[in-house]
């Protein structure tokens, strides 16, 4: 197997690892939310959950309980983490899906 192949594969199990990982989608017509987010994955618009999930561990210490993506009304497409801190209070994080960056972060208790 070539090296181009390998990393090929590679590709397409995290694309469906990130995929499967993704809970949910939300929005008005979840079928066609999920059928963008994934375009939009294997296009390189947006971020393999992978990623995100480092980025997220880096910047915010705790335990990552649950992981939706959403598509919200006007395009954007969001991974929103449930993660429990460190004293043990629920939080909701919203990270952007195309550049990692944390969008919001909310107590959810």
């Amino acid at each position: 197997m070539t090296k181009r192949s390998l990393t090929s594969m590679r590709f397409l199990a995290l694309t469906g690892a990130a995929l499967m990982m993704a809970t949910a989608v939300h929005s008005g017509n979840d079928d066609a939310d999920q059928a963008l987010a994934r375009k939009a994955l294997q296009e390189g618009r947006i971020r393999a959950l992978s990623d995100i999930t480092e980025q997220v561990k880096t910047k915010l210490p705790g335990t990552i309980l649950a992981v939706e993506l959403e598509v919200e009304d006007y395009g954007r497409i969001v991974y929103e983490f449930k993660v429990v801190d460190p004293s043990g209070k629920l939080m909701e994080v919203e990270v952007d899906a195309a550049t990692a960056e944390i969008v919001s972060i909310e107590d959810d208790d």
